[in-house]
């Protein structure tokens, strides 16, 4: 996963990322869907994928989309 915000310029509520390989961001979405991670399509203007973490985003929220984003990670090389 990369990031290509200045770590500087970096918002602590909206995290944009992008997939080392685009080609696989369908499938990274879809995975996420199948685990109930929803609405981390990144903005249509930039591209890639944002977790937002307004609302009184859970902790348990968080840790669930680190788990799937290691395990997408692992499991699709």
């Amino acid at each position: 996963y990369v990031n290509k915000v200045e770590p500087a310029w970096r918002s602590r509520m909206n995290v944009p990322f992008f997939l080392r390989d685009e080609g696989r961001n369908e499938a990274f979405l879809a995975g996420a869907k199948a685990n109930g991670l929803l609405q981390l399509k990144g903005h249509k203007s930039v591209g890639g994928m944002r977790a937002s973490l307004y609302n009184a985003m859970s902790m348990q929220g968080v840790e669930a989309l680190i788990a799937y984003m290691q395990e997408f990670e692992r499991t699709s090389a």
